[in-house]
């Protein structure tokens, strides 16, 4: 009789509560210790984590997965390579701004910072500083000096070069490695193409144009609603609006002979592109009817709606859509949800896996949704959204109890 009482217990404790036997597959860490004020915090897309501290009145440091900056007066938003091996941030001191990186730091003698960041292959890094009405950019150990600077810095892929839009009198132009282009009444700038050519947008009056470099790529359009390029440069995508007002997507790469054009819609929107092949997704509606478009393939959600998004590899596409139940569909197999998850919650991918990450209110939770398994670990006060951190092969968030911070992870 003992024996049976505890074997039904034990099948209770699996119904009822089976994070409790399958929290192994989760761990927590305490990263933050409460020991300065808790102002901030974030995990990149690339796995780094960095929290934004004040030790003392009006002092404010980074501490970025782990190790502290110094202190500064004021600082600005910590950026991260693309491959997340380098970061780069400014702080300015009693009398001047500070460049600091992971193993430089350098005084910069600037009224304000203008912008800063990585070349896209992560190996080398621009800022631009403002004194007056005269910007410098700093490349590629060389220093421009800018007039009617406007926007920000574009790098191609080693850094070696820049592109950046200047605006004089009522008129825009897009300078390209030191050379300006014709005047537009608005531009705007999407990145190097891999050939050190420059894709952009351009408006004359009330029409725009797609450019590479000084050559128009595609018919004249009514309005750009977005536009995407990978990190290579060898494949863009763009949301756009023709002079009749049909909204469509365009996918422009090398391998094509000219741009490809999606059927007409009557709006479309959350553009997603593929890190590496020429293939796109996004979200458009006709006749009061939802639609995800994946490369050339229509899957209508009816009146309901979703959005689209690539794995970090690009090897799957997923979205979440709800109607009277959830679903997640994996590369157009339709796989349905716990009632408890909605398109409110942002979801975390491991590709190749039957599993999923998504933040309650309290805690990050990894679900096989082949079998409706989840896997948590513990109840914070707040959570950040879920990401798939493909270094070490586990999803992770961070969270808060009080003044401490955790780093919550799960893997399948």
């Amino acid at each position: 009789m003992y024996k049976r009482t505890i074997g039904l217990c034990f099948l209770a404790t699996i119904l009822l509560f089976p994070h409790l036997l399958w929290n192994q597959k989760c761990k927590d860490y305490m990263i933050f210790d409460g020991s300065e004020k808790l102002l901030l915090y974030s995990i990149d897309t690339t796995g780094n984590w960095w929290i934004l501290t004040q030790p003392y009145t009006n002092e404010y440091r980074y501490i970025v997965d782990g190790k502290p900056s110094n202190t500064f007066k004021s600082i600005t938003q910590i950026v991260f390579s693309p491959n997340g091996t380098k970061w780069m941030f400014f702080g300015r001191d009693n009398t001047n701004w500070n460049l600091l990186t992971l193993d430089t730091a350098i005084i910069c003698l600037a009224e304000e910072i203008a912008d800063y960041g990585f070349s896209p292959n992560s190996q080398n890094y621009y800022y631009a500083i403002r004194n007056g009405n005269q910007t410098t950019v700093y490349y590629n150990r060389k220093a421009e000096s800018i007039t009617n600077f406007s926007g920000k810095i574009y790098s191609n892929w080693t850094g070696e070069k820049i592109a950046f839009v200047i605006k004089r009198n009522n008129a825009k132009h897009l300078v390209i490695d030191g050379i300006e282009t014709n005047a537009f009444d608005e531009i705007k700038p999407l990145g190097f193409w891999h050939d050190d050519s420059f894709i952009f947008a351009g408006k004359i009056g009330n029409l725009w144009e797609i450019y590479r470099d000084t050559k128009p790529i595609t018919e004249e359009l009514s309005q750009i609603i977005d536009m995407k390029i990978n990190l290579a440069g060898t494949v863009a995508a763009f949301l756009a609006r023709n002079t009749i007002g049909n909204a469509y997507a365009i996918l422009y790469s090398d391998e094509f002979n000219e741009p490809i054009y999606s059927r007409p819609y009557d709006a479309v929107s959350s553009l997603a592109i593929h890190p590496i092949e020429p293939l796109i997704s996004f979200s458009a509606s006709k006749n009061l009817v939802n639609y995800i478009i994946y490369g050339s393939v229509e899957y209508s959600l009816g009146e309901f709606s979703a959005i689209s998004k690539f794995t970090h590899d690009g090897s799957e596409i997923y979205y979440l859509y709800c109607n009277i139940e959830c679903y997640l569909y994996v590369d157009g197999k339709r796989f349905v949800l716990p009632s408890y998850i909605n398109q409110e919650n942002t979801i975390a991918r491991m590709p190749q896996t039957s599993t999923i990450a998504y933040s309650n209110f309290n805690s990050m939770v990894m679900l096989n949704y082949n079998n409706n398994a989840q896997y948590s670990g513990m109840m914070v006060d707040n959570i950040t959204p879920p990401i798939y951190n493909y270094r070490y092969g586990e999803y992770q968030a961070l969270g808060s109890i009080g003044n401490k911070l955790y780093l919550l992870t799960c893997k399948p």
